[in-house]
């Protein structure tokens, strides 16, 4: 049977219990009730689904012991000081970190209160008892209402294997499931996020079009409008390319000629992006736009070399000259594993694909205008 731990970092603000993401650009999220708070603290030391249910409901009708109250009391400064208190929990750990994750790095100014945590699960429910939760504890009478809320904490990511009972099946290999991106099994992950970027700004293409390190096959998998004119810039020549040339050079193009500027997959091997996109930004008309992807998980490709993984920061700051610019971010914890695996997209569903976390980027977008 599977086993879970606690893993959470939980803090009050304007009197709502929140769950924090360490040094994450996730939001908050907000703990909503008494019953999360109890499943929190029976799972940082049972780990078995039904035995936690089953202290879940003898600990929901107990009084609060003695000892929590003395608990509460002692550390009664600590617990009012709520713009820096966390509450870091994990598998037997309950720990009050007095100056926040400066706390937890330094190891200062926490107090452990595991063992007492262990023996009551009743300290979150004291310690924060005026807080906004709804009191729904009467209602949570079945596993099944129980499992429904395990499973939105767990989704939430508060809620993880225990320790050493991780199960890592397929992925437990020193070889990519797939070498070539997953291509000889479907799509890349990374094209799948490229054609979500595509339908949303392909109507933006238009006028003098130029695609940077591009081949006639991309212009097909793009679909895109093919404007007043569309020519493709590539450092070798090939079938489809109009433009032989570097884009580190600014001579290739004239200055304010392009309406728009298509170069997905292309900044990373490009040994100075930032000349690159300097000269795009020349190239491009006034209000014309530049239309940009870089992958951020994937596999080293070097095509013919392989020099950055640009993130969203790092993108915001190439394009920082254009007088408007707008990031697409695409990835979650699952999909930068099956990208760097070789899983195919057709092999995750929609929503493991979409369900977006902002600290995973596996492909950044952007549209910057001049």
């Amino acid at each position: 049977m599977k086993k879970y731990t606690t893993n959470a970092f939980l803090q009050v603000q304007d009197s709502q219990v929140y769950s924090i993401f360490a040094w994450s650009q996730k939001k908050a999220k907000m703990i909503v009730s008494k019953s999360w708070l109890l499943i929190l603290e029976i799972f940082i030391e049972e780990h078995s689904l039904e035995t936690a249910y089953h202290i879940f409901q003898q600990k929901k009708l107990e009084p609060i012991a003695q000892e929590v109250i003395e608990a509460k009391n002692k550390h009664q400064k600590l617990i009012e000081n709520d713009e820096n208190l966390l509450i870091f929990l994990s598998q037997d750990n309950f720990t009050l970190l007095g100056e926040g994750f400066r706390s937890f790095i330094e190891k200062k100014t926490q107090s452990e209160l595991g063992s007492l945590s262990q023996k009551t699960h009743q300290i979150l429910l004291h310690f924060w008892d005026d807080k906004k939760l709804e009191d729904d504890l009467h209602k949570v009478n079945s596993l099944e209402a129980f499992t429904t809320i395990f499973k939105t904490l767990e989704t939430m990511g508060l809620l993880s294997p225990s320790k050493t009972s991780l199960n890592w099946g397929d992925l437990s290999r020193q070889a990519p499931i797939c070498q070539a991106f997953g291509l000889t099994r479907g799509n890349p992950v990374d094209r799948y996020y490229l054609r979500q970027f595509i339908q949303e700004i392909q109507e933006q293409i238009s006028g003098k079009i130029l695609e940077v390190g591009g081949t006639a096959k991309d212009k097909d998998f793009y679909e895109i409008n093919q404007g007043d004119s569309y020519q493709i810039l590539n450092l070798e020549a090939g079938v489809g390319v109009d433009i032989v040339g570097d884009v580190h050079n600014p001579s290739i193009i004239e200055p304010e000629s392009l309406d728009s500027v298509i170069i997905f997959n292309v900044l990373e091997h490009c040994y100075a992006p930032w000349i690159a996109v300097e000269n795009i930004h020349k190239w491009l008309k006034k209000g014309g736009k530049c239309f940009a992807m870089v992958p951020n998980g994937i596999r080293v490709h070097a095509t013919p070399v392989d020099y950055w993984r640009p993130l969203p920061d790092g993108m915001k700051f190439l394009f920082r000259n254009f007088a408007q610019q707008q990031l697409y971010v695409y990835g979650n914890p699952m999909t930068v594993i099956a990208s760097y695996h070789g899983i195919a997209a057709e092999e995750l569903s929609e929503e493991e694909l979409n369900n977006f976390h902002p600290d995973y980027p596996v492909a950044t977008c952007i549209v910057a205008e001049k």
